[in-house]
């Protein structure tokens, strides 16, 4: 898609009064674009000066303001474009991004690969949830993994991830992993009759994310979980521009930039617009009624923006985690939809049957859950 001449993108200001509200705005425009003083800028170049178009109260001490910025600002680049939108912004008090225009993801980032359909396609799963695990924990060897791996997907599971906390520790190397438990899954699916995914976490060093990335596609991975806040967001677009396998993303370290009322950049816009756009095919997010601090409506938010309709970017699947187990998974298929994977991790450890029963109580619940 064409880069366009300029995108939007709306801020919520906290201030005390309308006066201060403008001029907070205004600062915005100046320190995302330019950063120095109006009068210091040469005039041939005031065209790249982002303009105030509208700013209106919302509630007390609660303004939003949108904000045009012209799209030669991010040089066609997607990590400058995130420069962009909230720099050095983010240092100030009393602002938070809200809004960013379609257009500009669009033109500059590829939306996930697979996404929604691509994934079901991969499962032949068309009218259900789905199903997800984590491997865990950290200290078992890749035999062990690998057997709970094996039961997991002999239950009938569809895709188990790593936790995202497996590396390449001296217990479990990288490559020792990703062999034992991509043979426990193919084996489990000879019991179960159906197709499990398996994605590895490749949360690492930058220099070696496409390292093991593509170890993970030569050994025969179904797909690999990233944390983009510790690896940075556009390593989601160099891999969905290959397309190989889909990539699941984990918000590990990203909660001081979405927790706050007043700071940062909301849940809804940065897991399920930014997340997605730059390629990321599930988004795991933090889940309400566990222990973490979500709203059920911030949640509901969260999922309907990973699905929401924008133009040249396909669905991502929304991937609650945290508050969910197996007694609880119908009631939150109810909440959510059908496009949803259900994450359940300790719930499945717990089972006093083990987790080849825990798993195949847990499909049949979203079996249940999808034809209701």
């Amino acid at each position: 898609m064409e880069n366009p001449a300029i995108f939007r993108v709306v801020y919520q200001i906290t201030a005390e009064n309308g006066f201060d509200a403008e001029q907070i705005a205004q600062n915005i425009c100046i320190e995302q674009s330019v950063e120095m003083p109006l009068d210091a800028v040469p005039h041939h170049v005031r065209s790249s000066v982002a303009r105030l178009e509208s700013i209106s109260q919302t509630d007390t001490e609660r303004w939003k303001a949108e904000i045009a910025f012209p799209s030669l600002l991010t040089g066609e680049d997607p990590t400058q474009l995130l420069n962009v939108i909230f720099g050095n912004s983010s240092l100030l008090p009393g602002i938070k991004v809200i809004g960013v225009d379609d257009s500009i993801l669009t033109a500059l980032l590829p939306g996930p690969a697979f996404g929604i359909d691509g994934i079901r396609e991969l499962l032949d799963v068309h009218d259900r949830p789905l199903s997800c695990t984590a491997l865990k924990p950290v200290g078992l060897s890749p035999e062990e993994l690998a057997e709970r791996a094996y039961h997991f997907a002999s239950g009938g599971i569809d895709i188990i991830k790593d936790d995202h906390g497996l590396t390449s520790q001296e217990s479990a190397d990288f490559t020792s992993r990703l062999t034992e438990c991509i043979a426990a899954v193919r084996n489990g699916e000879q019991k179960s009759g159906k197709r499990t995914l398996y994605f590895p976490n490749i949360t690492c060093s930058p220099s070696k994310v496409l390292e093991q990335y593509w170890e993970a596609v030569d050994l025969g991975a179904d797909g690999v979980l990233i944390a983009p806040q510790l690896t940075g967001l556009e390593i989601l677009t160099e891999i969905a521009r290959d397309a190989s396998i889909p990539i699941m993303a984990h918000p590990s370290f990203s909660g001081s930039m979405v927790i706050h009322d007043t700071r940062g950049i909301s849940a809804p816009l940065y897991y399920g617009k930014l997340w997605r756009a730059f390629g990321a095919d599930c988004i795991i997010y933090p889940n309400a009624r566990g222990r973490f601090t979500f709203t059920l409506e911030l949640c509901k938010a969260i999922n309907r923006q990973c699905r929401a309709s924008i133009s040249g970017i396909r669905a991502s699947f929304p991937t609650p985690g945290g508050g969910i187990n197996r007694d609880s998974v119908s009631d939150w298929v109810k909440e959510y939809d059908t496009d949803t994977i259900f994450l359940i991790g300790g719930s499945l450890y717990q089972h006093p049957g083990g987790l080849e029963t825990a798993t195949s109580e847990f499909q049949q619940r979203l079996i249940e859950g999808g034809i209701s």
